[in-house]
């Protein structure tokens, strides 16, 4: 019976997933296991399925230390490269633990470009503590806004970090003060990015950056276009630098520039023949600064 009512509850869960027009499923734990996923701290993460269909598969989380209250009880991550949504919806359909233990969900930045995160030299986007002290299965839904989620860096960086990929996800557990002292057993099924319609990749702190003055000098022309325009840049310094191209849901259109160039101002030129009109985005980044610019291609 317990079967059943997984399987029901996670065929509905998906049936709503996919009935938006603009979302993206990042994993549905349908390849019976779980490539990119490691668990740390303690936890176990073992795939599970409750019938012999996509829409049923999970992942148990274990724990079989009997924590403490305010303990770190471990962490899972999955390494993939996402390009996250400013102001859309990220969801996580995890299991409860009828216990005052909480999760927080961080989006990783490899900024150095080493293939793997550093705490001291990358930079995360940590959401707030989400309660698992309940029963059965929910789903945790958290907006990519700031105050949602707050930046963990060494560095004066803001919220624009989220205009670039990240590396993929981390989900901690964490104990809270009236945990009850025991082992525990949660589970992750579903993680969704849900758009939020009307927003897209659009420019964060527009209040702020309405008289902000481009690092880089970045400009395009013309601007809006039809069917190319180009972007000129100036590099104060030698770097490596990656121009690239994004729609206004965040997807990568192509990259123009990859590679070292000397200081000085350079110029690219962007076609858009086979593309449809709208807003598309340029992103600038270096080692030491991301700058993320609109452009608008009328037909």
């Amino acid at each position: 019976m317990k079967k059943i009512i997984l399987f029901t509850i996670l065929v509905v869960f998906v049936f709503i997933i996919k009935a938006e027009s603009q979302t993206l499923v990042y994993d549905d734990f349908s390849k019976k296991n779980m490539p990119g996923w490691s668990a740390a701290d303690g936890i176990s993460m073992k795939y599970s399925y409750s019938f012999d269909n996509k829409d049923s598969g999970y992942a148990i989380l274990k724990n079989e230390n009997v924590l403490k209250p305010s303990q770190n009880a471990g962490y899972i991550t999955r390494l993939f490269p996402y390009l996250f949504t400013d102001s859309s919806y990220l969801n996580i359909f995890m299991k409860g633990v009828n216990n005052d233990l909480n999760i927080t969900v961080s989006i990783l930045f490899d900024i150095d470009d080493n293939g793997r995160f550093n705490d001291d030299q990358d930079i995360s986007l940590k959401s707030n503590p989400i309660s698992l002290n309940y029963s059965g299965w929910k789903q945790a839904k958290l907006k990519l806004k700031e105050g949602e989620f707050n930046i963990v860096s060494n560095f004066p960086d803001n919220w624009t970090v989220i205009l670039q990929q990240s590396m993929g996800i981390r989900i901690d557990f964490e104990t809270g003060n009236k945990y009850k002292d025991s082992k525990f057993e949660s589970g992750i099924a579903l993680i969704s990015e849900i758009i939020n319609k009307g927003t897209g990749f659009s420019d964060t702190n527009k209040k702020d950056k309405k008289d902000e003055q481009s690092y880089f000098s970045a400009k395009n022309y013309p601007n809006p276009f039809n069917p190319s325009t180009t972007i000129q840049y100036t590099l104060n310094e030698s770097t490596q630098v990656k121009l690239t191209i994004y729609d206004r849901l965040g997807r990568e259109v192509v990259t123009l520039v990859d590679e070292s160039q000397s200081a000085g101002t350079y110029s690219v030129t962007f076609d858009a023949t086979n593309l449809p009109s709208g807003t598309y985005f340029y992103r600038i980044k270096t080692p030491s600064k991301t700058e993320v610019k609109k452009m608008v291609f009328e037909k």
